[in-house]
Parts: C-alpha cells; sequence; structure tokens
C-alpha cells in the first residue's frame, strides 16, 4: 500500500560573504503538525569553526521561525476540527 505524507519543508542556509558555512532544514508533516523534525550539515568545516557564534545565532534564528510557522499550522489545524 502506498503512504503518502504532505510535507512543508523550511530550508536555511548559513552563510559568510558568499560562501555557505551550514545548511539547516525543518519539515513539518502537514495532517500532523506536531512532528517536525530538524537536519543541519556543515557545508565548510574551516568556514564553520571560524564563525561557530554568528552561525549558532543564525541556527537559533533559523528555529525560532520554523516554531512560530508550525505553531500558525497547529492554531489553523485545530480551527479545522
Amino acid at each position: 500500500m502506498l503512504d503518502i505524507t504532505k510535507t512543508i519543508t523550511f530550508t536555511g542556509t548559513s552563510k559568510i560573504g558568499e560562501a555557505t558555512a551550514k545548511i539547516f532544514t525543518a519539515t513539518i508533516n502537514t495532517a500532523n503538525p506536531e512532528e517536525m523534525p530538524f537536519n543541519h550539515y556543515v557545508v565548510d568545516y574551516v568556514l564553520y569553526k571560524a564563525n561557530r557564534a554568528v552561525i549558532s545565532a543564525e541556527q537559533l534564528e533559523f528555529e525560532d521561525a520554523a516554531y512560530a510557522f508550525q505553531d500558525q499550522l497547529i492554531t489553523e489545524s485545530e480551527a479545522q476540527a
């Protein structure tokens, strides 16, 4: 049996200048918006290591934006129930 899940994916790219240091993703299951796994990976370890404080702050900003959208989806889902 085929099971299809509709999701919304947030992607954030932490750049120093024009170079990408780290990428963040969050995937929200639209049928169950409480589900939202986060992933991240370093693209340039030298750049990342030299700029960890800035990139960590950007990661928190990314997570805050994803959580805000998740809250919006949960509110909309509850209103439709």
